[in-house]
């Protein structure tokens, strides 16, 4: 495992930040990547509940954005949820919308613990503990 992962792998250390931006923006920075939320969007997210996208800017500073990630609530409502490939990050709704209006600068967001179930110590087929 390389420095590279380790620091990616899930930690109790903050995974980036999101920032308000005077151009109406949601900005969000994740390991030292930049991507943002576009402001038409952030109704869709916080009060219609629909997932908009993360945008990256592309190699081309003139051309159009990458979509990199998605942006949506979890199931009650009130996180946060940013994903990126295969990882998750969640930051509390109410702190996002804190900083989406303006009335906080910042707020930290880190990784969500993967869905990805442990193997099995005791086999159920040995009529084990799990069975």
């Amino acid at each position: 495992m390389d420095t590279n992962d380790r620091r990616r792998s899930m930690s109790h250390f903050s995974a980036g930040l999101v920032m308000t931006g005077g151009d109406g923006y949601v900005h969000v920075r994740i390991w030292g990547e930049s991507y943002y939320i576009c402001p038409e969007e952030l109704g869709m997210l916080l009060f219609v509940g629909d997932r908009v996208p993360l945008l990256k800017k592309g190699p081309d500073p003139h051309g159009m954005p990458l979509i990199s990630g998605i942006a949506q609530l979890n199931p009650s409502g009130r996180a946060v949820i940013i994903g990126v490939g295969k990882t998750r990050y969640m930051l509390p709704r109410d702190r996002f919308i804190a900083v989406a209006l303006g009335e906080d600068i910042s707020c930290l967001l880190f990784e969500v613990p993967s869905d990805v179930k442990e193997p099995e110590i005791i086999s159920p087929s040995k009529k084990g503990a799990t069975s």
